[in-house]
């Protein structure tokens, strides 16, 4: 009964030294001159291990904000199953931005982007859209559902964008908090739906 978690503690331990070697490799050398056979020799495990947790060099740089997010949509899965899914999203984004990362981790992919800021559209798109699916299937899945699920996707779409948003001024602004990033878009986007959602409305007539 307690060979997996102990298995999943080793699993995760493994895909953390990998990801944190990485990171140090590429803020050292150069993300374009690391290779995954350095990689691999610096955390003391073979090319297969690498690629069994990851499918690109890519994905072992944003590994960290990934990490995140999988925690963020464990907590959605604890969220009171009768709770609106806006307030439900709007909370465990909230608290995934007023948690942060970790600093050291967020330097070196930062060192990364400014270097290679090509990197951050394409590998963050596709964990977004990983992310996405997840909370969708979470939200879908309560019991007692009170929305569609075109519903429930417009509100995730909506809610990832802001954090979306958050995260990218966060990482290539250099911005001190992202939870204070996260706010400022939330509040943005508010703002502006109260202020235009009528002439928009107007439009479609």
């Amino acid at each position: 009964m307690s060979e997996t978690p102990i298995r999943d503690r080793k699993r995760e331990a493994t895909r953390a030294r990998i990801a944190e070697t990485a990171l140090q490799l590429f803020a050292r050398d150069g993300y374009a001159e690391t290779t995954i056979d350095q990689i691999a020799t610096a955390a003391g495990v073979g090319r297969r291990t690498i690629f069994r947790h990851f499918a690109t060099k890519e994905a072992i740089l944003f590994d960290h904000l990934v990490v995140r997010r999988e925690l963020a949509v464990q907590r959605l899965r604890e969220r009171p199953s009768g709770e609106a899914a806006l307030t439900s999203l709007h909370a465990v984004l909230r608290e995934l931005s007023k948690e942060g990362y970790d600093r050291q981790l967020l330097a070196q992919i930062r060192a990364v982007l400014k270097t290679n800021p090509g990197l951050i559209g394409e590998e963050l798109t596709i964990s977004v859209r990983a992310f996405e699916r997840d909370l969708i299937a979470t939200l879908a899945s309560r019991s007692g559902k009170e929305r569609s699920l075109a519903e429930i996707r417009a509100l995730t779409l909506m809610t990832l964008s802001w954090f979306d948003a958050a995260v990218r001024a966060y990482l290539l602004d250099g911005r001190p908090s992202l939870a204070r990033c996260f706010d400022e878009v939330v509040a943005t986007c508010v703002q502006a739906s109260e202020t235009d959602l009528d002439s928009l409305l107007l439009t479609q007539r």
